[in-house]
């Protein structure tokens, strides 16, 4: 595939990048440091890890469908605007507690809790508002688009996983702080944004009553089920959600410690080259022609996926864990890239928050599940050989969509596609 030339970004794009790093940083900032908090500082064991891990997912799965209905009914900036500022609430509570030593597992919990509700509210505004910053008239503008933005979304988490891995030397009471901060950037450059107003409803009949959110969630399931395009993309995401995100999310922080003895800026190296993998594969497909056949390359890449996973159980040197991260994170780049990308594209203007959270749902949903089981399997056989397990279950998965659903032969269509850049 040839390289396009990609013009300057139009203003408003890059006021929408800005605000998509500063919250992404918050979150990488977090990945890592929750669980040193609660492993290191507060001496948990890796079941507990679990759980709190599974915590810091579990309202994207409870709350992530209400968050779409939410959102395509709303004005778009001043709403993101307000989440974003509760949400630095979060970490400055958090901060309060570490200062006045008032630092356990109950208050992990609770902060893991609430900003993950903030954030399965923010994560469908957020990815319905990209389409109206870009020009959607040119060709491969949402694949590229979308390519972009998973490109600053997973390089700005790599530099909170860096700034994460200091807290052994800074406290975590600075980077907490700092978490609160990027927040609050995140809120000023998405006021920079211009208005976005909910696309207009058909009108009511006199008869007529608004519908609720339950209504709204099952107009958006109806919509999910019944496309031959997004249903086979959303439910292979899920799997990967249980199989692979709950792994990451537990793995590695009971591997570092317990198989190398490695610390935070251990455990921090690994998720920077793991999210430097996404990010540089997205940025790679954002100046590349857009794939064509989108639905080969989603399976492809989580074949690659599990293939880096099984080299974990051969306990290889230390330096090899980054390499099977790396590889692991280039492929997620992929399969992240062209789902999202599939659900943008052929999600209506009026339903596309609502199908984006379906999506989310289905891709970081599976997450709670993965991880609360992850923490009880690594107990049960330990995390060299616990890893075995999602990449077993990913094979039958795998030959599952394979050969039953149409995802394999899945492509864009030819309108789509294109040389140009967005």
């Amino acid at each position: 595939m040839s390289i396009a030339a990609n013009p300057p970004l139009p203003a408003h794009l890059k006021w929408y990048m800005g605000g998509l790093g500063t919250y992404f940083f918050a979150t990488g900032i977090q990945m890592v440091l929750a669980p040193w908090l609660i492993k290191e500082v507060l001496g948990m064991g890796p079941e507990y890890v679990g759980i709190a891990q599974a915590c810091s997912m579990l309202a994207m799965l409870l709350l992530g469908l209400f968050g779409g209905a939410t959102a395509d009914r709303m004005e778009l900036r001043s709403y993101l605007m307000r989440l974003q500022l509760m949400g630095m609430v979060v970490p400055l509570t958090l901060a309060a507690a570490i200062y006045m030593g008032y630092l356990s597992y109950p208050v992990m919990i609770v902060y893991l809790l609430v900003f993950s509700t903030l954030g399965a509210f923010v994560t469908p505004a957020r990815d319905s508002l990209l389409t109206r910053v870009i020009n959607r008239e040119r060709p491969g503008a949402i694949q590229k688009a979308v390519a972009s933005a998973m490109s600053m979304q997973f390089l700005s988490q790599v530099l909170g996983n860096l700034l994460s891995g200091l807290a052994g030397l800074a406290g975590p009471l600075f980077i907490v702080l700092t978490q609160a901060l990027a927040l609050a950037a995140a809120a000023f450059t998405t006021s920079r944004l211009p208005k976005a107003p909910p696309p207009p409803a058909a009108p009511l009949k006199e008869d007529q009553k608004r519908p609720s959110q339950w209504q709204l969630i099952k107009e958006g399931l109806v919509i999910v089920w019944q496309s031959e395009r997004l249903r086979p993309v959303i439910t292979m995401m899920f799997s990967s959600g249980v199989l692979y995100i709950g792994v990451f999310m537990v793995f590695f922080p009971i591997l570092i410690p317990d198989v190398y003895g490695g610390g935070s800026a251990a455990l921090a190296g690994v998720y920077v080259v793991f999210f430097s993998g996404i990010g540089i594969s997205s940025t790679v497909q954002s100046r590349l022609r857009p794939i064509k056949k989108q639905g080969r390359a989603i399976m492809l890449a989580l074949c690659t996926g599990s293939a880096a996973m099984v080299g974990f159980h051969f306990e290889p040197p230390f330096w090899s864990v980054y390499v099977l991260a790396a590889c692991w994170g280039l492929a997620a780049g992929v399969s992240m890239t062209q789902s999202r990308a599939i659900v943008q594209e052929f999600a209506s203007d009026t339903h596309r928050a609502r199908v984006l959270s379906i999506f989310q749902l289905g891709m970081m949903g599976g997450g709670p599940i993965g991880s609360f089981a992850t923490g009880y399997i690594i107990k049960a056989i330990g995390p060299l050989n616990a890893v075995l397990v999602p990449s077993a279950a990913m094979v039958v998965v795998w030959l599952t969509m394979f050969f039953f659903s149409p995802l394999w032969g899945l492509e864009a269509p030819p309108h789509k596609m294109g040389s140009g850049a967005s």
